[in-house]
């Protein structure tokens, strides 16, 4: 049974506590989906931001879970 000391170390590493939330998808100009994502993490200076996943990785944030972007409806 994991002790309390332990717990948010476990927590981390199954992905349930992240540095952001998974908001959606967005379409550039290009038609290249983007994610977007909203900084969480306590404490840090651009918490409440909305940033791609460039910008997280770029302020060594952690990464959530993504779905994959949903492919667009075909014209008939």
């Amino acid at each position: 049974m994991p002790t309390e000391k332990n717990i948010p170390e476990q927590i981390n590493q199954s992905g349930w506590d992240s540095d952001a939330k998974f908001l959606g998808w967005q379409e550039t100009k290009s038609g290249e989906a983007v994610a977007l994502y909203n900084i969480t993490a306590s404490g840090h200076p651009s918490c409440g931001s909305t940033v791609s996943e460039k910008s997280l990785q770029q302020m060594n944030l952690q990464i959530p879970e993504t779905p994959p972007p949903r492919s667009p409806a075909k014209k008939l």
